[in-house]
């Protein structure tokens, strides 16, 4: 392929900048690190309620490479019932502490479901948001636009208590190309969200991953150690590890710009293998 063909065919293809960090197609895989801040999570090792022990974490995924981290204020299982938007705006303000005692240069996004929420972040001085109800809250890509923030939509029904409860990939390629600011960052919503999203429709929407990040915006996906995964190789969330690692290499080879996981460096690793197998330039090389 020539020079001038390859310049085209990216064309089609968006870049977001956060605060320097240019996320799309021509550029390589970023990876997001997951902190919970909800002790009802459902993840154990990504529950961190002490700010001390929550910015050792923050600085040692950083260490291993992440380019972004992921603050989550709330539990997004269907089993456990969402915070309020006060009770976000109650556990914003340790986040606020954790963020500010961090030393290391990262990209710090907030993940709710709230606009007020994210004003108030981004007002603050957080660098992106992570909205897991898809613009359910309509004032979302308002503010994100107001502060020139850049945001991940996760496809969702727009109902802020059921966050990636869509049953059908038709419905969550629909959604994903809806109502979109110029700094969004799309999520097809991998994972047991409803009782109608079995495994199938997860894995029918991995294979369909070249389709969404075919719509231009760049495609942030979360699959380190889901269920459709595990389900594939028989094994438990301890040991999916490996299967996660392949998954994330052909995801990215499909054009995922970002991972987001809880096991930085392995990650990290299997999708620059995928990126570089699959045309990705990688310096000096």
């Amino acid at each position: 392929m020539s020079f001038a063909m390859e310049q085209d065919q990216n064309s089609r293809f968006q870049t977001v900048d956060v605060k320097g960090l240019s996320i799309g197609r021509s550029h390589p895989p970023r990876i997001m690190g997951i902190l919970n801040l909800s002790p009802e999570s459902p993840y154990g090792p990504s529950i961190y309620v002490d700010s001390k022990k929550a910015i050792e974490r923050i600085e040692d995924m950083i260490k291993k490479g992440a380019d972004i981290i992921d603050v989550g204020l709330s539990s997004a299982n269907r089993k456990v019932k969402p915070l309020t938007e006060r009770e976000e705006m109650e556990r914003l303000e340790l986040a606020m502490d954790i963020k500010n005692g961090v030393q290391k240069e990262v990209i710090f996004s907030i993940e709710t479901r709230y606009a007020r929420v994210a004003e108030m972040a981004l007002r603050g001085g957080w660098d992106m948001v992570n909205d897991i109800c898809g613009f359910a809250d309509v004032e979302m890509p308002k503010i994100c636009i107001k502060y020139n923030a850049a945001v991940v939509k996760m496809a969702g029904p727009r109902d802020l208590g059921r966050p990636g409860a869509l049953e059908n990939v038709e419905d969550i390629y629909a959604e994903l190309d809806r109502n979109l600011t110029d700094k969004t960052i799309i999520d097809p919503a991998f994972g047991g969200w409803s009782e109608g999203k079995t495994l199938e429709v997860d894995i029918e929407t991995f294979r369909r991953l070249k389709n969404f990040c075919e719509l231009g915006p760049p495609v942030l996906i979360s699959i380190n150690r889901k269920n459709f995964i595990k389900e594939i190789v028989s094994k438990s969330t301890e040991d999916a590890l490996p299967a996660s690692l392949a998954a994330t290499a052909m995801a990215v080879g499909m054009g995922v710009r970002v991972i987001r996981t809880h096991d930085i460096s392995e990650t990290r690793d299997a999708a620059m293998v995928g990126y570089t197998f699959s045309g990705g330039k990688l310096d000096g090389i």
